[in-house]
């Protein structure tokens, strides 16, 4: 069948018909997908969907657990056969496909020139096939081709023979003995020629049977799983938790708040920023600075953490200012006084900015989670691609029984660390609701967790004012936690 490309992209152009001449192919960004796609589709998975012969069919086969796949403008749930026409889309706005299945004689792969044929089947079958394949096939040629040129050759000599016979029959006409005994070699010439074109029938044979020996090869490799191919980034969505938090005075529940974004590390430490759940010391909004009244001048204050997981997993922790089992850094703190309605004064303690001590763990009862560079992340180079997984704005966690972590990206805008000792990151693409949340570099096959999102800081204000100066992302390098 052929595809048909609608959108350009780095491996294809716009309107180009790809042919595909294989069982089962994958459609994707990653490297060993037949059918290409180059890293600017964001919403295509590595391994987005395959399509696959079922008998005298093909069908759609949906692979990506994060990004749909639309036939006709129609999700594929799991599968969905194929007609000559349909419209396959990757994703909502992903790339669009033609599915075209040609008809007459060019619906056939036979109708398609042995050369094709090779270079379409090196290009489609499954690694680690691919090289054997390829061998197979030169060595194939090279046979086919040797033994053709090899009996031509002899066709050619043996009818060389006839004609000379034949001339010395026709010179020796007279002599009949002589004739008889040239007529007797010509039939026996003419015989060698038939045998040899037999044996050409049998090397058609033999190449028949070593394309059907191909074609067995491709269908083992297509059976084999591709465990090395690179991990996708939803393999870490079971480890992003969604994090409320629950306020209670003198026992009473007094408000929930939807804070941020926490991670599970594979040492058992699950993470997240300091002013996520420190909220009696976290600058907002007057509710908070009633908690930080509370907590400042012996009033009973107590917090409960919920944290929501894609793959359905809670956490709970109850703390308060006086009882905490979370490990922080002490950031720089302000202490101020306000004056009460009754005249009496009472104290209260904030944070202004962002800094290497924003970050909060705490041990759990869990056996697995994420990678992380320690050492790594203090030492970042320049410009290094970053992955960012968060709610910012709460988006991904509307339903708490199904969060799914909203994805962004950046890199770092130096090397190293900046003066506050945070990782300093390019752009402010991050929103409330991010903070807490992991920052990722992918190495060795694998995401690894190199810093917690703190928030943003105005950089190059003159005047202290929010009006000029340029806004950026900080992050907490992992090592800062002790």
């Amino acid at each position: 069948y052929i595809l048909e490309h609608k959108v350009s992209s780095k491996y294809h152009r716009a309107g180009e018909s790809q042919e595909i001449i294989v069982d089962n192919i994958e459609l994707g960004r990653d490297s060993h997908c037949q059918v290409r796609f180059d890293e600017s589709f964001k919403t295509v998975s590595r391994h987005h969907a395959a399509i696959v012969k079922d008998g005298d069919m093909w069908k759609l086969v949906q692979i990506s657990k994060t990004n749909s796949t639309f036939l006709n403008g129609h999700p594929v749930k799991t599968e969905w056969y194929l007609q000559n026409g349909d419209e396959i889309q990757l994703s909502v706005n992903g790339p669009k496909l033609g599915f075209i299945l040609p008809t007459g004689k060019k619906s056939t792969v036979g109708s398609i020139g042995l050369t094709r044929r090779l270079s379409l089947f090196r290009q489609q079958a499954l690694r680690p096939y691919k090289t054997a394949i390829t061998v197979l096939s030169c060595v194939l040629v090279l046979a086919v081709g040797g033994l053709t040129t090899w009996n031509y050759f002899l066709r050619e000599d043996f009818l060389r023979q006839g004609e000379i016979l034949a001339q010395q029959i026709e010179v020796n006409k007279d002599n009949q003995m002589k004739a008889d005994s040239l007529a007797k070699e010509l039939l026996i010439s003419n015989k060698k020629l038939k045998g040899h074109e037999e044996n050409m029938q049998k090397l058609k044979e033999e190449a028949a049977r070593a394309w059907k020996a191909a074609a067995e090869a491709k269908r083992m490799a297509e059976n084999l799983s591709t465990t090395n191919a690179p991990a996708d980034i939803s393999d870490c969505y079971p480890y992003i938790y969604y994090i409320a938090v629950l306020a209670y005075i003198d026992g009473e529940r007094q408000n929930s708040y939807y804070t941020g974004t926490g991670f599970l590390l594979n040492d058992g430490r699950f993470v997240t920023a300091q002013h996520v759940v420190n909220l009696w010391e976290s600058w907002g909004e007057d509710v908070l600075n009633y908690f930080n009244l509370c907590a400042h001048n012996g009033v009973d204050i107590q917090f409960k953490m919920l944290a929501f997981s894609k793959s359905g997993d809670q956490i709970e922790i109850d703390y308060s200012p006086n009882s905490n089992p979370f490990k922080w850094g002490q950031y720089n703190l302000k202490t101020g006084t306000v004056t009460l309605d009754n005249g009496e004064k009472a104290i209260i303690k904030y944070s202004e900015e962002c800094d290497y001590r924003d970050y909060a763990y705490v041990k759990v009862n869990k056996s697995s989670g994420l990678s992380f560079e320690d050492s790594y992340s203090s030492s970042l180079p320049a410009k290094t691609h970053l992955d960012i997984l968060g709610f910012p704005q709460s988006v991904g966690a509307e339903d708490l029984k199904n969060v799914t972590p909203i994805y962004s990206e950046s890199s770092v805008a130096r090397e190293g660390l900046d003066t506050d000792g945070c990782i300093l990151l390019s752009n402010n693409e991050t929103d409330h609701g991010n903070s807490g949340g992991p920052v990722f570099i992918y190495k060795d096959g694998t995401y690894k967790v190199v810093g917690i999102l703190s928030g943003a800081n105005r950089l190059g204000s003159k005047t202290g004012s929010a009006k000029d100066g340029i806004w950026k992302t900080r992050v907490v390098p992992i090592s800062a936690m002790h």
